[in-house]
């Protein structure tokens, strides 16, 4: 695995953070629109406000903070510059932002005339991240960089397929198109979850734990089959559930053995860190588990009725939760680096990451975010009292971490300004 990184190749810190920054005020709205809601909202996945809040957090939280962190890891990681002009980038935020809004509103106002310019904005903004992301990839990198970059290319593919079911589901919902919705949306949604977010974290969880976590490192095996693995049983699993074939049973256990799998082993490594846990670990641990919790609720609970908690725990227990640890790294670790290389910088006058974004800040915003995810599981089971709670925890997380990445921005600005000319 690549522990020694092409920090060089670095982008310019604005183009990366616009994206990260921006993050975790969508799951801000989202819980305001649940709230807003109250019991409604958790009655079933398929409640409007439930797909409102759904896409706030997955096609902007998620969305974005993911954008974000692959800007600035693929051409660290590859060794390859990233070739995307800050126009691009804004353009691309904008129609990332905009989409997701205007996805959120159609859905949870049924406001039919807002599917197509939504589906445009977000297809279009993840076009111009696609391509300039897939030139990167396409690139040759070095031979430890290999399993990062196969899980990468891998999740931008199930990316793609997500945005052509999405716009597809779009056009229907808009009147537009005639098509079997509910086995789109069951497509759309496991090719979003796993195809995408499942495959890009898993991906990036190859390098990040033994990087960040002080972890042995992955077996071999696995991270040269792991993503390969994921992606070949949620494509038969797509093939019989499109057929109308037995086998769709076959391959979803396949597939939530293989999550299983996996969250055993991250956590078996995470065991072996070699220093104390800090929020980041505490992050990892909580996605890992509600990785397997979901796995396992899919597997046991009756379906459909247990379809909203499986999500809340695969959505913001194991994606969130791997993001938002991820994030109190990414952030301050990219501020400190580029104080680093300012050439006005003296020795001694940068301060340690940690005093960039202090620990006990990430650690504060995990318990929230750790009780927010209880009460929303809760609240799956008892919408009447748990729903606004839930949703006001939700709110408070979500707001903390964005609100402590700009903290790190305003002491990195305060630090840059202090330097002297040289």
């Amino acid at each position: 695995m690549q522990r020694s990184l092409a920090y060089a190749l670095s982008p310019a810190p604005g183009l990366p953070l616009r994206f990260l920054l921006a993050a975790p005020w969508f799951g801000v709205l989202a819980a305001l629109l649940l709230f807003g809601a109250g019991e409604n909202a958790f009655g079933s996945r398929w409640s409007a406000p439930a797909l409102g809040a759904t896409h706030l957090l997955t096609l902007g939280y998620l969305g974005m903070a993911m954008a974000g962190s692959i800007l600035q890891l693929i051409p660290v990681v590859t060794g390859s510059a990233l070739t995307l002009s800050r126009a691009a980038a804004t353009l691309s935020w904008c129609g990332l932002a905009l989409g997701a809004l205007l996805l959120s509103a159609a859905l949870a106002a049924n406001l039919a005339f807002l599917f197509l310019p939504a589906a445009l904005c977000a297809s279009g903004a993840f076009a111009i991240l696609v391509a300039a992301i897939l030139k990167t990839l396409a690139r040759r990198a070095p031979p430890p960089a290999m399993p990062m970059v196969r899980g990468m290319r891998l999740a931008v593919a199930g990316l793609v397929v997500t945005l052509v079911l999405g716009v597809t589901l779009a056009l229907a919902f808009g009147g537009l198109l005639a098509a079997p919705v509910p086995m789109l949306a069951d497509l759309h949604a496991a090719w979003g979850l796993l195809g995408w977010v499942g495959t890009l974290v898993v991906g990036v969880a190859f390098q990040v734990i033994p990087m960040f976590q002080s972890a042995r490192m992955y077996p071999a095996p696995v991270t040269r089959w792991a993503p390969c693995l994921l992606a070949a049983l949620l494509a038969a699993w797509s093939a019989a559930v499109i057929a109308g074939a037995g086998g769709a049973g076959l391959a979803a256990a396949l597939l939530c053995a293989a999550l299983l799998a996996f969250a055993a082993l991250s956590a078996q490594l995470l065991a072996t860190r070699k220093r104390e846990a800090d929020a980041t670990t505490l992050y990892w641990r909580l996605a890992l588990g509600s990785l397997a919790g979901s796995a396992l609720l899919y597997l046991l609970a009756p379906q459909p009725q247990a379809a909203l908690a499986t999500g809340i725990l695969f959505i913001g227990g194991f994606a969130i939760g791997a993001v938002n640890g991820m994030l109190y790294k990414i952030v301050p670790f990219l501020l400190w680096y580029h104080l680093q290389q300012d050439p006005r910088a003296k020795k001694g006058e940068v301060p340690p990451v940690r005093l960039i974004l202090p620990d006990a800040l990430a650690r504060r915003q995990f318990w929230w975010h750790a009780a927010a995810l209880a009460a929303l599981l809760g609240a799956s089971l008892l919408p009447a009292w748990l729903g606004r709670p839930a949703s006001a925890l939700l709110a408070v997380a979500s707001a903390l971490l964005a609100l402590d990445l700009r903290r790190a921005v305003v002491r990195s600005r305060a630090i840059k300004a202090s330097f002297q000319p040289s």
